[in-house]
């Protein structure tokens, strides 16, 4: 077998091998400079056979995207009989060699992460879900651009299943629930990046423990510790957006680009507008709480003296529906079970729903082991059906 010194000077689509830099996961990654142009470029070189189909799909993934934030792919071609990729060659830091030096300023966190968030809301856009987003796939140019790298792993829309069942791929530190049952969505990737935020504003990892199972148990649950305990200097803004990005339902997470809206300013935070919204909605129904209990003692006072009279025939009341209820249908399977929002398990089917009308509502459904998320959309009024992916 070849080894990495016997590449050096060779050359590949015009670009000549100067120096060797690392091994990654499936390849050997070398410097290398177009004799003609001068142009640098990072070549790497598949060494791991098993890994071929992954490395096709790292090269048309990333052969169909264009984006500042992303690193261009110039060419794939052969080295010997080792396919190689030719890619951009990012100077600057990774992002891992930054917070060496200690966790990074709320300003610089914003800067940086609105980037990333940029190229990811792009790639979802795309059709595209990265799964591997973590420091050392995140380099910083002296400029302050932030590419994005690394696509061996990245799932496309016309992306073969190369993911034996039951097995999950990734780093599991940076891994959301869902993706340790091989359950992966775009919602995964801002998982990630609020492990991304929490690392660089406290220099911790949210999760973190030498046992896979144990770490897993810990992802799953979604229990970290609080980052302002860590950084007492953290700004509201940057905290609330790790408790958005890290919550173990992915439908209650922010998308890439609400992500970037949230880093990039007030006024466009739309996500934490929704919030507030909600807090104050909150807020005005312990207001006028009193008010209510008044109008009930009254309604009752009324039905005593009236006790012939139904509530909808008195004068200026008429009976509002405050809720909605949902039956819900696992069509392909039996003995399942249903998770709620709140943590409450049902076992029998049709199982019960019931939400303020309009409502979107995400839910869990589980079977031997296996579970599937699943968000029942506001123009369901009775009957909601979903197919159990086996």
């Amino acid at each position: 077998m070849a080894t990495p010194h016997n590449f050096l000077h060779r050359t590949i689509a015009g670009y000549r091998l100067v120096e060797y830099v690392g091994a990654g996961g499936m390849g050997e990654v070398f410097r290398a400079i177009h004799p003609e142009t001068s142009q640098l470029a990072a070549v790497k070189v598949l060494y791991r056979p098993e890994f071929e189909a992954r490395f096709r799909n790292e090269a048309e993934v990333q052969a169909s995207v264009s984006h500042p934030n992303l690193t261009a792919l110039y060419a794939s071609d052969f080295l010997d009989d080792r396919p190689a990729l030719v890619m951009e060659w990012v100077e600057g830091q990774s992002l891992d060699a930054l917070m060496r030096r200690g966790r990074l300023e709320n300003r610089e966190v914003e800067r940086v992460v609105s980037q990333i968030a940029t190229a990811v809301a792009y790639l979802h856009g795309q059709g595209i879900v990265h799964r591997d987003l973590k420091p050392s796939n995140v380099r910083v140019r002296p400029d302050g651009l932030v590419k994005v790298l690394d696509f061996g792993i990245a799932k496309g829309q016309h992306t073969p299943r190369l993911t034996q069942e039951g097995y999950a791929v990734g780093t599991s530190e940076y891994m959301a629930p869902e993706q340790f049952r091989n359950r992966v969505q775009a919602k995964s990737d801002v998982w990630a990046l609020g492990v991304l935020l929490y690392e660089m504003t406290t220099g911790y990892l949210p999760f973190e423990e030498r046992n896979p199972f144990l770490l897993r148990g810990q992802i799953e649950r979604g229990h970290y510790t609080d980052p302002r305990l860590f950084n007492p200097g953290l700004s509201p803004r940057l905290s609330r957006a790790i408790a958005g990005c890290l919550q173990i339902l992915p439908a209650k997470r922010p998308s890439a680009a609400e992500l970037v809206q949230i880093m990039t300013g007030p006024g466009k935070d739309n996500y934490f507008q929704r919030a507030k919204n909600q807090i104050v909605e909150s807020s005005n129904f312990r207001k006028y709480g009193l008010m209510g209990l008044a109008l009930v003692v009254g309604i009752g006072i009324l039905l005593t003296i009236l006790p012939g009279k139904k509530v909808a025939e008195l004068p200026g009341l008429s009976p509002k529906i405050q809720h909605e209820t949902i039956r819900i249908e696992v069509v392909n399977a039996d003995d399942v079970r249903l998770i709620m929002p709140d943590g409450s398990v049902q076992t029998t089917e049709p199982f019960v729903v019931e939400r303020q009308p309009g409502q979107p509502v995400p839910i869990i459904i589980q079977r031997q082991g296996a579970e599937q998320h699943f968000v029942i959309d506001p123009s369901v009024s009775e009957l909601y059906q979903c197919y159990f992916d086996r």
